[in-house]
């Protein structure tokens, strides 16, 4: 800290170590209680230090024995009492625990600093020596919440007389210094005592309307409640009024938590069905009417009517695809009727050839003569199909089809060899064209009916 690398070090270890014993110190003790001041006048005690995380502060409320985390909306403090005091509480919890040790080795650090200068024969170096050091004494009281401010000046005020002395031997020009104005001062909002029972559970009542999170605020009141219940009989007096008051706001709360249930519930299942038909104006109202029973419930709800309207959001979406869809659909309806209407010449062609097929996949058959109509059936099909006009959404159907009946050739075309050859190998390799023939067929069947049907809602993944 100061300007010899010696005493730097002798300072740096004594502060680290009468840190850790403030620490170990700490540790044992109560932890401080902060205040956080509201715009509307009123405080709430903080146990510990407060937590402030975007747009809410984190609060420990003590209740009676126990302590109960809640979070106030950020705008609702008014931060400049509130950092104020909390300046003033980080302060008396220093003046009590580190500030006194600290103190002592910074007069300790000071004196071996004046040594270190006095044997320096330089007067330039004795100078920039003094120099430094008063400034991180300066720097020392601004960090230290200007604990005992006076005493810290009157240490800062040796270092002005070694610059004085050093510039009167060194022949310079002799300037005064003034430390004491510039010299931090301490926090001056004065500490509040420490809140009795009744001033912390009126508080924690105050707060809890504040708290935008209804399972925090519901939570709350119930400790509280719980406390009051068990409060002495010489309480009563303003225990039993405060009871009350928290059992209407319970009730209240649970009465939200069952309205919001049953309109989150209502509102999906009206909007699912209204998004299965693609009846985009349902969902839109479906939508309105959720905003206004949130409106007739008082607004209560922020997070869960944020998370309903999300999926309401959702649902809207998927029913505007399902409708363009249906739209598209109806559009070509016409075009895909025709594309199925031409599809029936080859597809009475393939299901008269099933049997034969079927005989091919089981090496069973069939005769010479019926091959040859199964041949003269696959390549009229395939005529068929060359000459077809294909509609986007036909395109699936059509390529099975297609390949159904390359798979039929095959297979005839196969058996045929082994017919002219006697040969088993080509009949193996026959029969396995004739399933993959057989294979596509039946998709092509599933293809069909959805090629038919009003397109759908999709599941979500």
């Amino acid at each position: 800290m100061f300007s010899t690398g010696r005493f730097r070090l002798v300072l740096v270890a004594a502060l680290v170590f009468a840190r850790g014993l403030a620490l170990a110190a700490q540790a044992a003790d109560d932890a401080s209680l902060f205040r956080v001041f509201l715009r509307d006048g009123s405080t709430v005690v903080s146990y510990g230090e407060f937590a402030r995380v975007a747009d809410r502060v984190i609060v420990s409320l003590p209740i009676g024995t126990a302590l109960h985390m809640l979070s106030l909306p950020a705008d609702s403090v008014d931060w400049e009492r509130t950092d104020a005091y909390a300046e003033s509480v980080r302060a008396a919890r220093y003046a009590a625990t580190r500030g006194p040790d600290e103190l002592a080795q910074l007069s300790e650090s000071v004196s071996a600093a004046l040594m270190d200068i006095n044997v320096t024969p330089d007067p330039n170096r004795k100078i920039a020596m003094a120099t430094e050091a008063r400034q991180n004494v300066m720097k020392w009281a601004a960090e230290h919440f200007g604990y005992h401010a006076e005493r810290v000046a009157e240490l800062a005020a040796l270092f002005d007389q070694a610059i004085a002395d050093a510039r009167t031997r060194a022949g310079a020009p002799n300037v005064e210094l003034s430390m004491v104005a510039s010299m931090a001062a301490p926090p001056s909002m004065p500490l509040l005592p420490p809140p009795t029972l009744r001033d912390n559970i009126e508080q924690a009542v105050g707060a809890a309307a504040l708290s935008p999170d209804a399972t925090e605020r519901t939570s709350l009141l119930r400790s509280i409640q719980q406390v009051l219940v068990h409060s002495a009989p010489e309480e009563a007096a303003w225990a039993e009024p405060l009871r009350l008051r928290v059992s209407d706001a319970i009730a209240v709360e649970d009465r939200a938590t069952r309205s919001y249930g049953a309109l989150t519930r209502s509102t999906l299942l009206t909007a699912d069905h209204y998004a299965k038909s693609a009846d985009v104006t349902g969902v839109e109202r479906a939508i309105r009417r959720a905003l206004a029973e949130d409106d007739r419930l008082g607004q209560r709800r922020p997070q869960e009517m944020a998370s309903l309207l999300a999926m309401l959001d959702s649902k809207l979406d998927a029913a505007r695809r399902l409708r363009l869809a249906r739209d598209n659909w109806m559009a070509r309806v016409e075009q895909t009727r025709k594309f199925r209407a031409s599809l029936e010449a080859p597809l009475e062609l393939m299901r008269l050839s099933r049997v034969s097929l079927d005989e091919i996949r089981r090496l069973a058959g069939p005769p010479p003569a019926r091959l040859t109509r199964l041949l003269s059936r696959t390549a009229g099909a395939a005529s068929l199909l060359a000459v077809m006009t294909v509609p986007a959404e036909g395109a699936s159907v059509h390529s099975l089809l297609k390949t159904a009946v390359q798979f039929a050739t095959q297979a005839a075309e196969g058996r045929q060899r082994a017919v002219m050859s006697g040969n088993m190998q080509p009949a193996w390799e026959a029969a396995s064209a004739a399933s993959g023939a057989l294979m596509f067929l039946d998709r092509l069947n599933d293809e069909l009916a959805q090629l038919a049907k009003l397109p759908e809602l999709q599941a979500p993944r």
